[in-house]
C-alpha cells in the first residue's frame, strides 16, 4: 500500500534571519522580517541588538551563540562606548583570534579578559582609524561576514581584504546578496582582491526568510533509512541564497530519489543506496553531522574531505560524531581534513538495542544527527535532547511523523 506523503515544517533559515537582524539595526525606517526563524541564536540576536539600539546596558551576553559573537564583536568596535561581550563557558572556548587581530590592526580597542583570543571581552568602541581591516577567514566564513556587514556603518565606508582559503565560502556570497537586496553599495576590486563597502543605510521595506537547508539535512538523513516512505519539506527554495541546498546533490548521489519543485523538496528512498561515496564539505561543513551518521547507518564505506573546520564548531564534530559513531560499533578514521566511515552492516533495531544513550557533546547538530536513528529504533535516546533549540525548536515533533 502507497504511503500518503508525509509533510515536515522547517524551520526559517537562522543564517538569513541574523543577517537581515543586522541589516534592520543598520536601517533608519526597520525591515520588517516575516518568517524570522524561532532558533534560540536568532532571538538573542534580536535581543541584543534591541538593548544596544536602546542604549540601556553595555552587557551583552551572547549565551551558547558563535555567530551572534561574531557579528557583535564587528558591531561594537565601532560603536562609541565601553561594552563587554561575553557567553556561555561552550562559547568562550570557541576561537574568535583572527576576527580580534583583524580589528585591533584597523585601530579598534578590544581586550581578552579571560584567554588571549577568547571570550569574554572589554571593547572600547570607536570609528577605526584604517577603513582597511585584513581577516583570515580559514577558520570561519563569520569573521568575514560579520566585517562586512559592520563596514557598512562606518562613516567612510569600509574595505575587507580576506587572506587564507576562507571556510564556508557560500556564507559569504550570502551576505554579499543580502546586503545587495537590501541596498548596500559594495564592490571588490584591487590587488590584492579587496571588497570596498560604501556607507549606507540598508533599505528594504519587507523581507521574507526561505526555510533553512541545514535544518533539512536530517530529514534527507531519516528518509534515506527509511524505505519508500514520502516526504515533502515545503518552503525550500530551488533557487536559495543557501550554500546547504547541495544537499540535492549529495543525497541524489547517495541514492535518494529528490524532486525539487520551485518551492519545495519531495524525497523518497526507492532504490537502492549508494554502496561508497565520497564529497568534498569545504563549502557545506554543517552538512556533515547528518552525512557522516547516514552512511554509517547504511553500511556505506565513505570518504568525507574538506572537513577540518569542522574542530572549531559548537564541539569538535570531528571526534563527537567518532564518538557516536563508536558507540554504535562503527570505528572511523580522522586526520587533518578528513574522515573515513569503513563498510558494515547497516544499522537494525537489533543493533541499536544495546545503546540507550548516546553522548552529543552539547551540539545540536550532533544530537539532530544522531536523533533521526530513532526512526531505526525509537528507544534510542541522546543526551541532552533540549540543545536542539539552537537552531531547530520543534526537531523532535517533527522527527516523531517518521516514527512508526
Amino acid at each position: 500500500m502507497e504511503l500518503e506523503t508525509i509533510q515536515i515544517t522547517l524551520p526559517s533559515s537562522k543564517s538569513l534571519s541574523n543577517r537581515w537582524l543586522m541589516l534592520d539595526y543598520m536601517s533608519r525606517t526597520g525591515i520588517k522580517i516575516k518568517n524570522i526563524s524561532t532558533s534560540n541564536d536568532t532571538q538573542q540576536l534580536g535581543r541584543l541588538l534591541h538593548q544596544l539600539k536602546a542604549s540601556r546596558r553595555h552587557n551583552f551576553d551572547c549565551r551558547d551563540a558563535a555567530t551572534v559573537a561574531r557579528f557583535m564583536l564587528a558591531l561594537l568596535s565601532i560603536t562609541p562606548g565601553s561594552h563587554t561581550l561575553t557567553g556561555s563557558e561552550q562559547l568562550c572556548k570557541r576561537p574568535m583570534g583572527q576576527l580580534i587581530d583583524a580589528l585591533r590592526k584597523a585601530g579598534c580597542t578590544i581586550v581578552c579578559t579571560g584567554e588571549e583570543g577568547f571570550l569574554p571581552l572589554k571593547i572600547e568602541g570607536a570609528i577605526p582609524t584604517s577603513q582597511r581591516i585584513v581577516v583570515d577567514c580559514s577558520i570561519s566564513s563569520q569573521f568575514a561576514s560579520a566585517l562586512l556587514l559592520a563596514s557598512a556603518t562606518m562613516p567612510q565606508g569600509g574595505m575587507v581584504e580576506l587572506v587564507g582559503a576562507p571556510a564556508s565560502e557560500p556564507y559569504i556570497e550570502m551576505t554579499l546578496k543580502v546586503m545587495e537586496q537590501a541596498k548596500v553599495q559594495w564592490c571588490l576590486k584591487g590587488n590584492p582582491p579587496t571588497y570596498h563597502v560604501e556607507h549606507s543605510i540598508p533599505q528594504c521595506d519587507v523581507v521574507s526568510i526561505e526555510k533553512d537547508w541545514s535544518s533539512a539535512s536530517y530529514f534527507f538523513e531519516a528518509v534515506s533509512l527509511l524505505p519508500n516512505v514520502p516526504v515533502r519539506l515545503p518552503g525550500l527554495a530551488r533557487e536559495s541564497l543557501q550554500g546547504d541546498k547541495a544537499l540535492r546533490d549529495i543525497y541524489a548521489k547517495l541514492g535518494l530519489t529528490v524532486n525539487q519543485g520551485e518551492q519545495s523538496v519531495e524525497l523518497k528512498r526507492e532504490k537502492n543506496m549508494a554502496t561508497s561515496f565520497e564529497w568534498d564539505f569545504v563549502d557545506n561543513p554543517d552538512l556533515v553531522p547528518a552525512v557522516a551518521v547516514t552512511c554509517a547507518a547504511l553500511g556505506i564505506s565513505a570518504r568525507l574531505n574538506g572537513v577540518g573546520n569542522l574542530r572549531y564548531k559548537e564541539s569538535n564534530r570531528l571526534e563527537s560524531i567518532s564518538a557516536g559513531l563508536k558507540q554504535l560499533g562503527r570505528q572511523v578514521v580522522v586526520d587533518d581534513d578528513t574522515m573515513v566511515i569503513p563498510a558494515g552492516e547497516p544499522f537494525t533495531k537489533e543493533s541499536l538495542s544495546g545503546v540507550d544513550v548516546i553522548s552529543v557533546f552539547d551540539d545540536h547538530r550532533i544530537a539532530m544527527a544522531f536523533g533521526v536513528l530513532r526512526v531505526i529504533n525509537p528507544d534510542l535516546k541522546v543526551d541532552n535532547p533540549d540543545v536542539v533549540a539552537k537552531s531547530f525548536p520543534d526537531f523532535w515533533k517533527m522527527l516523531d511523523r517518521l516514527i512508526f
